[in-house]
C-alpha cells in the first residue's frame, strides 16, 4: 500500500476496488475529487483483474499517480489524501471491499464502483443527512445510465436496464430509490428483505465504518464478484441500528460495464466470476441454519435470504442459455452444477 497527501482529519473514506475497469477509473477519480469535500479520503483497491481494452495498457497504480498530478490545481483544503492497496491475486469484490474499509480512516465509508460516478454535491449532502439524523445508514437516490455502445446492445442488457429502472423498489425511469424517512433497529432488515421497501446496493448510501467493521466481521472470506452486494448489505442491515432515507440523488450507476452488463461470455474464467453467486448465498444460508435464532431472524426475513438466493441460481441458468457463447455451454453447465449443485439447477430449470 502507498499513501498521497496525508491528512491529519478524514470524515468520510470512499472505497473504490478496481478490476479489469481501469479505462474508466478516471472518471470515478474525478467524479469523487470533483466534491470538493473537506476531509476527504480515497482509498483504491487494484484487486488483480487486468485492464480493460482502451485503457492504453495503464494500471490503477500509473492512472491514480496521473490522477495525482491533477489535483495539484485543486485547492489545498479539498485535496482527498489518497490510498492505493494491490492484490497479487484477484480475491473478488468482497474482499476488496474488505480490504479497503480495513484502511479507510474516516468516521463514514461511501463504496463507489470504478465504473460509476458520484453527482455533484453527493458526499456533502449524504454526510450532512448521516451527523443531522445520527443514522448509520443513509440511502439517497441514484440515476441510471445504459452505457454500452448501440450496436452492442442486446435484448437481454436492456432488460436488466430496465429492471434496475422498475424493479428494484419502483424507481422512476432513470433513477433507483429507497424507503424515505427514519428506520430503527430490526425495522431495517425487514424493510430490506421483507417489505423490499429499499434496496441492498452499497453505493448511494453511506455508512458508519464501526457499523461495516461489524458486518464485514461477521463475513467469512470468500471469492465473490456477483450476488456481493446482497450478500454484504444482509449483514450491515442486520447490525444497524438507524437508517435514514432521503429524496436526492447522489450517484450515477452505469449498465453497460461489469459483470452485470451481461456481455458475451467467451471464457471458463468470465464465466466461474458469474457464477460466485453461489458463494453468496452459501455463506448466508450458513449463517441462518446456525445463527437464526440467536440474531432474532424472522422466518419471513430467511424465506426472503432463501428467496434471493433461489433467483441468483435461476439467474445463473439464464445466463448460461442467454451469455455463454454456444462453444462453452456445455462445460460451463458442468461449472453451474460444481457451484450451485446440481439439484439445485435441476430445481431452476423446471422454472424456466
Amino acid at each position: 500500500m502507498f499513501v498521497f497527501n496525508k491528512k491529519d482529519k478524514i470524515r468520510v473514506s470512499v472505497c473504490v476496488p478496481v478490476c479489469g475497469t481501469e479505462g474508466v477509473l478516471a472518471g470515478c477519480l474525478e467524479s469523487i475529487a470533483a466534491q470538493n469535500f473537506e476531509g476527504l479520503e480515497i482509498v483504491v483497491v487494484d484487486d488483480g483483474g487486468e485492464s480493460l481494452k482502451g485503457a492504453g495498457g495503464l494500471s490503477a497504480k500509473k492512472i491514480l499517480k496521473g490522477f495525482v498530478k491533477g489535483l495539484k490545481k485543486q485547492p489545498t483544503r479539498y485535496r482527498p489524501e489518497l490510498k492505493f492497496i494491490e492484490h497479487e491475486e484477484n480475491k473478488g469484490l468482497v474482499e476488496a471491499r474488505r480490504s479497503a474499509l480495513y484502511e479507510a480512516s474516516g468516521k463514514y465509508v461511501v463504496f463507489v464502483d470504478s465504473d460509476d460516478r458520484l453527482l455533484c454535491g453527493a458526499l456533502d449532502t449524504l454526510y450532512k443527512t448521516a451527523e443531522r439524523t445520527g443514522a448509520d445508514i443513509v440511502h439517497a437516490m441514484a440515476e441510471t445510465a445504459c452505457t454500452v455502445p448501440e450496436q452492442e446492445k442486446s435484448e437481454r442488457v436492456l432488460e436488466i436496464y430496465k429492471k434496475i429502472n422498475n424493479v428494484f423498489l419502483g424507481g422512476a425511469e432513470g433513477c433507483v430509490q429507497g424507503e424515505e424517512g427514519i428506520l430503527l433497529g430490526k425495522e431495517i432488515l425487514e424493510s430490506f428483505l421483507v417489505k423490499r421497501s429499499h434496496n441492498g446496493f452499497l453505493w448511494g448510501k453511506i455508512f458508519d465504518r464501526e457499523l461495516c467493521l461489524e458486518a464485514f466481521d461477521k463475513i467469512p472470506p470468500v471469492y465473490c464478484v456477483f450476488g456481493e452486494d446482497f450478500l454484504t448489505y444482509f449483514f450491515i442491515a442486520l447490525c444497524a441500528k438507524k437508517y435514514a432515507g432521503i429524496d436526492q440523488k447522489v450517484y450515477s450507476y452505469s449498465t453497460g460495464t461489469g459483470i452485470s452488463s451481461e456481455r458475451k461470455i467467451k471464457t471458463l474464467e468470465e464465466w466461474k466470476k458469474v457464477c460466485s453467486a453461489a458463494s453468496a448465498c452459501t455463506v448466508l444460508l450458513d449463517f441462518l441454519k446456525n445463527s437464526k435464532e440467536e440474531f432474532c431472524i424472522t422466518e419471513e426475513e430467511a424465506e426472503a435470504v432463501r428467496g434471493g438466493c433461489r433467483y441468483y441460481a435461476k439467474n445463473n441458468l439464464q445466463q448460461l442459455k442467454g451469455s455463454v457463447v454456444s462453444e462453452l455451454q456445455e462445460e460451463a453447465y458442468r461449472e453451474l452444477c460444481l457451484w450451485w449443485g446440481e439439484g439445485m439447477i435441476k430445481t431452476m430449470e423446471t422454472t424456466l
